[in-house]
């Protein structure tokens, strides 16, 4: 942990500014809430939710070292280091992380910014010894008491563990076999917290349901803050924090703008499937677009040797790897119309090799991709990519290229391979479509059937 003071409670202090000052900008006699007791507080998150609390929730102080040591257990509950170690290497492959990435290390000092307040049990929080040391001058405002920070961090703490009892979140993202798919609860389980520690602040909701959605719009500023705090982080992490926080409570906000806190618990009785619908809430709520099931068995044949790693990135992550060569604008025209993907990677001897299926709504999409992911793959290897033999629609490096890449487009799908020189390369790619099998992922949600409302003003 870094030695500048407890950087959790300066995150939650950003986080508190960034919310009082948009509801301030829409309430200029919003003021920061009397400090509560521990009892008083559980009871106010409890009746905001219209969740009871199951069983007796205690408040502990433990020096850091406890706390990190209680974060380290779970980092190994969930994460196997051998799986770890394997998504360092594909990622830093495909371009998400930086080679040499210590992924543990980092999910372990994240872990410790930003989410070390309670058991994996639900039953308690943990706080650290000694006073919070906020130390932070932001949006104008020169010191926050730390008794309000404290309350700020608890709102949240007491969110997630309600999430806990009632929907077994944290099993449930645990049990979320994708990147894709856990992000989105995370998104869900984040923008639930935001909401609760907005409608603390701004009061009664009959009245005041509009601002609090307004309120969300301010987050839009948290991500230059979570840079900031945390520079020497892989910025996939710091993007993954910051889409939860922003995207997240902007997902949640469209429930509780329509029914209220049992729009919410809608949501996580019948939670999103996929991070293209928490980017684009109206595929959620008002048009349905479940994410396509890919499986390419043809490869998972031709690519012999052990299989490391089988995953779904999704259009967040796919618009971060994009980004990371393209400007924002031309990342973001190149990910939407997301549909689905399949990313397979493989050990042959001492060769790691990359299969990725993309699917896309269209055509026209699936061709944005494809024209997008070729500019940002020949400015991050320094190799062109030109036509094979079979046609113009099939790129891939020269035989005696220092990277051999393979990238082709059919109808509203894309392959990239990464690792085999033509023309076994091609050979491949032509087997995929014989024996390319997909389907939809479906999950009925009583908002998204039920209500044909307008998404929320002030958007």
């Amino acid at each position: 942990m870094r030695g500048d003071g407890w950087p959790l409670a300066r995150f939650w202090l950003s986080v508190f500014l960034l919310l009082l000052s948009g509801c301030s900008e829409t309430d200029p006699d919003v003021l920061p809430p009397s400090p509560l007791s521990f009892e008083e507080l559980k009871q106010r998150v409890s009746r905001i939710r219209g969740l009871p609390f199951e069983h007796e929730i205690s408040l502990e102080t433990r020096p850091t070292e406890t706390i990190q040591a209680v974060l380290e257990k779970s980092l190994g509950e969930e994460y196997r280091k051998e799986n770890l170690q394997q998504q360092e290497r594909v990622y830093a492959r495909l371009g998400l992380l930086p080679e040499a990435t210590d992924l543990a290390k980092a999910l372990l000092e994240l872990r410790l910014f930003h989410q070390g307040v309670y058991d994996s049990r639900g039953k308690t929080i943990l706080l650290p010894k000694g006073p919070l040391k906020t130390g932070l001058i932001f949006l104008g405002a020169s010191s926050v008491p730390e008794d309000i920070t404290k309350q700020f961090l608890l709102i949240h703490a007491l969110s997630y563990i309600l999430q806990e009892q009632h929907f077994r979140w944290e099993e449930k993202i645990r049990n979320r076999n994708t990147e894709d798919s856990g992000l989105t609860l995370r998104a869900l389980k984040k923008g639930d917290a935001v909401l609760v520690a907005l409608e603390h602040l701004m009061g009664d909701p009959k009245e005041n349901r509009q601002k609090i959605v307004n309120g969300v719009k301010t987050l839009s500023r948290l991500p230059a803050q979570i840079d900031r705090e945390l520079p020497h982080l892989p910025e996939l992490l710091r993007q993954k924090e910051g889409f939860q926080f922003v995207q997240g409570s902007e997902f949640v906000s469209w429930a509780y703008f329509l029914k209220g806190w049992e729009g919410v618990n809608a949501l996580f009785r019948h939670p999103p499937l996929s991070t293209e619908q928490i980017l684009h809430p109206e595929k959620y709520y008002l048009k349905r677009d479940d994410p396509v099931r890919i499986t390419p068995w043809a490869l998972i044949q031709r690519l012999s040797g052990k299989k490391i790693m089988e995953e779904t990135l999704g259009e967040f992550l796919i618009l971060t790897l994009l980004s990371r060569s393209l400007s924002k604008g031309e990342a973001m025209q190149a990910a939407a119309g997301w549909a689905g993907d399949s990313l397979l990677a493989f050990q042959q001897g001492e060769e790691l090799v990359l299969g990725w299926v993309t699917a896309w709504d269209d055509r026209e999409e699936a061709g944005e991709f494809y024209r997008g992911f070729r500019t940002a793959l020949e400015r991050r290897h320094g190799v062109p990519l030109g036509p094979s033999q079979t046609g113009a629609d099939t790129l891939t490096t020269s035989p005696s290229s220092r990277r051999s890449l393979l990238l082709q487009i059919r109808d509203n799908f894309v392959f990239f391979l990464d690792g085999i020189p033509p023309p076994r390369s091609v050979e491949i790619a032509d087997d995929l479509w014989n024996d390319l099998e997909t389907g939809v992922e479906s999950e009925p949600f009583e908002l998204a059937k039920r209500s044909r409302q307008t998404r929320p003003a002030g958007r």
